[in-house]
């Protein structure tokens, strides 16, 4: 925390001595909860930790925009959250430098959101109809970034294994974005350090990921988006020396996303479909190889519904149905087959008011189902997103 304080009072110091042409704009946003889970509710499912009624500031980010030249400015976030059940330290979760040559075109370095999906639009409370993340933001693959995937009761950093979309949703690296003339066709193109799922500091990964995300809106009514994402997960951990620098960098995130989304008067119907597999072998507690090479794969459905009420300006109801389906594993030397984690349903009803330009009121019910579990883990919450 000290450290990100320090790194951005030094950048805020050298912005705020430029020239008038650097106009410093700084702005915010927090959101703030009330709720209530199940009996089984746990942060890395539903971002609950316990059963208890919680009320508590769920979010807080400051934002930072300074203007260097016609061409050139810098951005960049401070966040605290709530992350793995408890509050974080003040991070910087954004912080990088543009290059706009023409309004077509932005080439930026640094960390920047990752481009993939419309799951941009769940870095904000105000921008995002529903209160929840989605499944693909959950916890639950018996995979992680030191042993690969793993058997049994494991896991990393108190983390039982990783998410298809690192939750925090930012990478660092090189970004190139940009439209056509008639914006027809937007692209975000991006080399991180690390796969769509995972986060890594400075100098942990070999090789680049790749990760891209193309928007077509070939009508007024109807986006069709394709987004795709391949790199390397594992870090270098002395629980995997038996592997390679280079053999570690060869396991692979692959993961590939497509949606069309239907704008109608009133109404706003979107479906999403995403394939995943992580590449990994199978460590055990000690650091013996178990397997050399396991394919895991996820399938992962999405459809959400949103209507504006015509009876209330600034109301609107949603749902957002999703179905997670972990693939089966097979593996014979070993005498195991089967899946590593359960099928999961889970459905999410909102009801939300706009009560002013900055502040957006929600109140939402989300419902959970794991195949062969009886989970209690279902959740009443209402959040105030405050932007200031």
């Amino acid at each position: 925390m000290r450290y990100a304080v320090f790194v951005i009072g030094i950048c805020l110091g050298m912005l705020w001595s430029m020239p008038a042409r650097g106009q410093l704009n700084i702005g915010g946003e927090a959101a703030f909860e009330l709720r209530k889970g199940g009996a089984d509710s746990d942060p890395t499912v539903n971002q609950t930790p316990n059963d208890k009624w919680l009320v508590y500031a769920s979010s807080l980010r400051l934002f930072i925009n300074a203007p260097i030249s016609d061409e050139w400015f810098v951005s960049g976030a401070l966040q605290s959250d709530y992350y793995r059940g408890s509050r974080s330290d003040v991070l910087v979760s954004s912080l990088n430098i543009n290059w706009m040559p023409n309004e077509s075109l932005k080439i930026t370095a640094g960390r920047f959101t990752t481009p993939f999906g419309r799951y941009d639009e769940l870095l904000l409370s105000s921008k995002n109809p529903f209160v929840h993340l989605p499944l693909s933001h959950v916890w639950n693959m018996p995979v992680n970034q030191k042993r690969g995937y793993f058997f049994g009761n494991s896991s990393y950093e108190g983390t039982p294994g990783q998410s298809l979309v690192y939750r925090r949703l930012y990478s660092q690296g090189l970004k190139v974005s940009g439209t056509t003339s008639n914006e027809v066709l937007q692209y975000e193109l991006a080399a991180t350090l690390t796969g769509v799922s995972s986060y890594t500091d400075i100098g942990e990964q070999n090789r680049p990921a790749f990760i891209g995300r193309l928007e077509l809106r070939p009508v007024i009514w109807n986006k069709i988006g394709l987004s795709f994402g391949r790199g390397p997960y594992l870090l270098d951990d002395p629980i995997n020396n038996v592997l390679s620098d280079d053999k570690r960098a060869d396991y692979l995130q692959n993961i590939v996303s497509a949606y069309t989304e239907f704008s109608y008067h009133y109404y706003q119907l979107t479906l999403q479909y995403t394939f995943n597999r992580w590449d990994s072998p199978w460590i055990n507690e000690t650091g013996q190889l178990i397997e050399e090479q396991i394919a895991n794969d996820v399938e992962h459905y999405l459809a959400k519904f949103k209507v504006r009420f015509p009876f209330l300006v600034g109301g609107y109801g949603a749902v957002r149905y999703e179905h997670y389906i972990p693939k089966e594993i097979r593996l014979d030397s070993q005498n195991i087959t089967g899946k590593p984690s359960p099928d999961k349903d889970r459905i999410e009803f909102v009801v939300g008011y706009q009560i002013n330009r900055n502040l957006l009121l929600k109140t939402s019910y989300l419902l959970s189902r794991n195949d062969g579990t009886e989970l209690q883990d279902d959740v009443f919450a209402v959040q105030l997103s405050a932007r200031f």
